[in-house]
């Protein structure tokens, strides 16, 4: 790992998302309100910020509507809150029936809510590992449930909506590779297996995604939308805030070195979100498509064409057609 991170430069200030609706995820903090305030500084139509309070989402419109740039705008940005609780699959589940019944275009579907930790710590609803829950399994689902809009949009304008899907170099170093998922054994259950629980878990669910999103770019064109994973790097959020204190300090440590800030970060998402055809189904990183090894190993291959059908045969469970409105 290298010093200092390569300098993420200015966006084009001729870049503008005037007349485009564009969701964010986990919005009130971090790079997901940066994401937000460039996104509304930039001319976005209409904002839906996805926040897991609507109290803290509302303050977060306040904040971005009193932004200096936002006020320039000759009008306002429609900014929605909207609850989402990526433990519970039923938020999930709302949140997409009212988009879907909201909204009549979306452009934009920027997945940045998450989780890191130490702690095995189970979901209320079903039980799930919340790293997994979170990071995996609710994001999956609820893209595949706004898919249907974002294809029917592009199809609408005559040009490719975007789901981009934050991810994490971590997902170079899954611990996969030295302690695979037995090919008797579902992927599933071995990450909601407390005995598979350890440090290495942010990354193994990073992984997973990054699979998801391959997976899916297999299936839908890049002509209708461009699926695509972020690495905004080493940033200065508050992820690290509820590590025990062993893991705070150095961490800290590293951040004050060669930590971005939010802002900064945020330039890599809303290039992503505006990326082209060549990112389909890739791993962004400091904006330049990275390979991940792993994921083109045998071993790699046979986790990834695993994972796409046990979560094709959850998502039939949870809802019924949602693959096949999504196009798989």
């Amino acid at each position: 790992m290298p010093l200092l991170q390569p300098t993420i430069p200015p966006l084009p200030n001729t870049l503008s998302f005037a007349g485009k609706t564009a969701i964010v995820t986990g919005a009130t903090s971090g790079l997901g309100f940066e994401a937000a305030l460039q996104l509304a500084q930039r001319d976005i139509a209409t904002l839906i910020l996805a926040v897991r309070r609507v109290a803290a989402g509302e303050s977060t419109k306040a904040q971005i509507l009193a932004d200096p740039l936002v006020g320039k705008r000759s009008s306002p940005p429609h900014i929605v809150v909207l609850e989402l609780n990526l433990d519970r699959l039923s938020s999930v589940a709302s949140f997409a029936n009212r988009v879907h019944a909201d909204f009549p275009e979306l452009h934009i579907l920027l997945l940045n809510a998450g989780l890191g930790g130490l702690a095995f710590i189970t979901t209320p609803e079903n039980g799930y590992e919340q790293m997994f829950h979170a990071n995996y399994v609710a994001n999956v689902l609820l893209a595949t449930r706004l898919l249907p809009l974002l294809r029917a949009t592009a199809q609408r304008t005559g040009a490719p909506s975007h789901l981009t899907l934050v991810g994490s170099r971590m997902s170079h170093y899954a611990s996969f590779a030295k302690k695979p998922v037995p090919d008797s054994e579902s992927v599933f259950a071995y990450m909601n297996d407390k005995a598979k629980f350890g440090m290495g878990r942010y990354g193994d669910t990073k992984l997973l995604a990054a699979m998801w999103i391959a997976e899916a770019a297999k299936r839908v064109p890049a002509s209708e939308v461009v699926i695509n994973n972020v690495c905004p790097g080493m940033v200065k959020t508050a992820l690290n805030d509820k590590q025990p204190l062993w893991v705070r300090v150095p961490v800290n440590i590293v951040f004050a070195i060669r930590a971005r800030t939010a802002a900064v970060g945020a330039r890599t998402l809303l290039s992503a979100v505006t990326a082209g055809e060549e990112t389909h189904g890739q791993l962004l990183g400091d904006m330049t498509v990275e390979k991940i090894v792993f994921r083109g190993s045998p071993q790699g291959k046979r986790l990834q064409e695993k994972l796409w059908k046990e979560t094709s045969r959850a998502t039939e469970e949870w809802t019924p057609g949602a693959a096949q409105e999504a196009g798989f």
